[in-house]
């Protein structure tokens, strides 16, 4: 009898062991993915002011009404560095929505567990 409680105790020991040891692995990749949504944050911001940059040197360019070939070939570059821009931060919004939405699906799944 007395050894059966003692099997008790240690399988309930291990039990909770096992419950701790997956809640601090779960809250690692929580930990993880937000710094990895941060710097993605982070990316995305930079690239909107780096398209804001370039669009204000574009404006200024065309305020200046300079039809120089040097000019023309210089808004065909800005022009590019706009679209590349452009492409990375479409890029990067479709990832952050992709995150948020397999979040949100991990939520819903989480929560339909209980």
């Amino acid at each position: 009898m007395k050894e059966t409680i003692e099997n008790m105790d240690i399988e309930t020991i291990v039990i909770s062991i096992v419950t701790i040891s997956v809640s601090i692995i779960a809250v690692a990749i929580t930990y993880i993915d937000m710094r990895r949504r941060l710097k993605q944050e982070r990316e995305f911001s930079q690239s909107m002011a780096n398209l804001i940059n370039t669009l204000r040197e574009e404006l200024e360019i065309f305020r200046k009404q300079s039809k120089t070939s040097e000019d023309i070939k210089r808004q065909e570059l800005l022009f590019k560095q706009g679209q590349q821009q452009w492409k990375q931060i479409t890029d990067i919004g479709r990832a952050i929505g992709k995150i948020l939405e397999y979040a949100g699906n991990a939520e819903d799944n989480e929560e339909g567990d209980y």
